[in-house]
């Protein structure tokens, strides 16, 4: 019996491949039926392209600063009710 397995697609063929098929106005089904490639392998090509175009973005460098924070004071206050029970009759 023979092999009926189709050749590996190189990853750069592969986009490629997306890219004519996303811009050819027709739906992914209807291009991969036209262009003999099923379905399910063009979806898995897009899976893994996608994979690597994320693997190669570099994590962000935000939140990381050597710069020290400057330190801020304390200053103490006393809190002092409006109405001193004691001076009430004068004072409310």
């Amino acid at each position: 019996m023979a092999s009926t397995r189709k050749a590996r697609v190189p990853m750069r063929e592969q986009i490629r491949l997306i890219n004519e098929c996303r811009q050819s106005g027709m739906t992914d089904a209807d291009w991969c039926r036209e262009n003999d490639i099923a379905v399910s392998t063009f979806y898995n090509w897009v899976s893994r392209c996608r994979k690597a175009a994320a693997d190669q973005v570099p994590p962000p460098n935000y939140g990381h600063l050597d710069v020290p924070r400057p330190k801020q004071d304390v200053v103490p206050i006393d809190i002092v009710p409006d109405c001193i029970p004691e001076l009430q009759e004068l004072s409310c």
